[in-house]
């Protein structure tokens, strides 16, 4: 299988999707991630395969055998220990109509790109939103899409701020007109600008949950360090995003849509995961309170749509720098029973769509109609209907 196997066959044999799949250590399965685009193809579809800052000979061996179609293997050796970097490169050589992103430890259902490409073609749409699960089966309830709708979704009414992975397919030309490529240099979050940018593009995106969906890898959650990150660098995908004209020169809506997922994703998820027992640094503290008030300046209605408790906490940590502080902030926060945690200060900003009242509610009627559809299957991964619980 050599590096210019996809690019040796004429435009018009070529595939129509190519999904990007990047391998930075030799023990990644990447033969199951390749044989699963394959199938997800059923003939459309082939892998770039990028080897990052690795010597590609141990990718090749894992790939022997496989059909020179399936996959075409090049090299990347830029020194940097980024995703990005890799998947960036991946994409500019692709030459498929529609393209794609994938991590090695992950895989893709029989069908999915051959059942994407298809309703790209029925809708008109320029991105579709795979369906995610993870390999044990258990779906990822993003984005928080309405029930009620047509396959094409809208990013503000379908919440897709929430669903910033660009995990599904996108056309090249798309990503050309306007200069789309994920964050370079992020040891983490490299994709988030992209994936907001991508759905906020005024492009049509298509989205059904009930298709074959995208497996996210559990292997790979075994191999993340528990170190933690010291959160002036976990936060700069954050602070790239805020920072940047794009996000600046977005109408007041948008802006608000996308800080509430800011926050409670990144800002808020960051502080409780930590907890009030963490060692808490001043450095870590001092950057939480300026981001906060950063992200309050930009979008000053994104509070109102969080939980009681969630809006406390953030004023918390936008008001100090002291570990003490912010210790007590979060001992409240804990505290918080379920209840709380589900209603918002106003009685009026519990209607807000981004609310956790209404986008809650919105999550268990998918689940629930999403377990009333499901069918019995000879094989499990294949036209799995369990991806309609997505659609929140």
């Amino acid at each position: 299988m050599g590096e210019a196997a996809g690019h040796s066959r004429g435009a018009a044999l070529g595939p129509e999707a190519q999904i990007v799949i990047a391998v930075h250590t030799a023990d990644r399965p990447i033969r199951r991630a390749v044989e699963s685009v394959a199938a997800a193809g059923q003939g459309r579809a082939a892998a770039v395969v990028v080897c990052h800052n690795m010597d590609p000979a141990p990718v090749r061996k894992a790939l022997a055998g496989l059909d020179v179609s399936a996959a075409e293997v090049v090299e990347l050796n830029d020194g940097i220990a980024s995703p990005a970097g890799p998947f960036n490169f991946g994409l500019r050589c692709a030459t498929a109509e529609f393209v794609g992103i994938m991590g090695s430890d992950d895989a893709l259902e029989p069908g999915a790109v051959a059942a994407w490409l298809d309703l790209a073609a029925s809708t008109g749409a320029d991105a579709v939103i795979a369906p995610l699960r993870t390999r044990s089966g258990r779906p990822i309830l993003t984005p928080r899409a309405r029930i009620l709708r047509s396959a094409l979704v809208d990013p503000l009414k379908d919440r897709l701020a929430y669903r910033t992975a660009p995990l599904g397919l996108f056309r090249r030309r798309l990503l050309e007109a306007h200069q789309l490529s994920l964050t370079e240099g992020l040891q983490t979050g490299e994709d988030l600008e992209f994936g907001l940018k991508l759905w906020f593009s005024g492009a049509p995106v298509a989205y059904r949950p009930g298709l074959p969906a995208y497996l996210v890898g559990e292997d790979a959650e075994v191999r993340v360090t528990s170190a933690v990150l010291a959160l002036k660098e976990q936060f700069r995908d954050v602070r790239h995003l805020v920072e940047g004209e794009w996000f600046a020169g977005l109408r007041p809506s948008v802006r608000d849509a996308i800080a509430v997922k800011l926050l409670r994703g990144h800002v808020l998820s960051a502080a409780l995961r930590r907890g009030s027992g963490f060692a808490w640094d001043p450095a870590d503290c001092q950057e939480l309170s300026a981001l906060t008030a950063e992200i309050a300046v930009l979008a000053p209605g994104a509070a109102r749509a969080l939980s009681g408790p969630d809006a406390d906490l953030l004023a918390a940590l936008r008001a100090t720098g002291s570990p003490a502080d912010v210790r007590r902030a979060l001992q409240r926060r804990e505290a918080a029973g379920p209840l709380r945690r589900s209603l918002t200060r106003h009685l009026a900003d519990n209607l807000r769509r981004e609310a956790p009242l209404r986008s809650n509610a919105s999550s268990l009627l998918a689940s629930v109609l999403g377990k009333a559809r499901r069918l019995p299957r000879a094989v499990p991964a294949a036209n799995s209907p369990q991806g309609r619980k997505d659609a929140t």
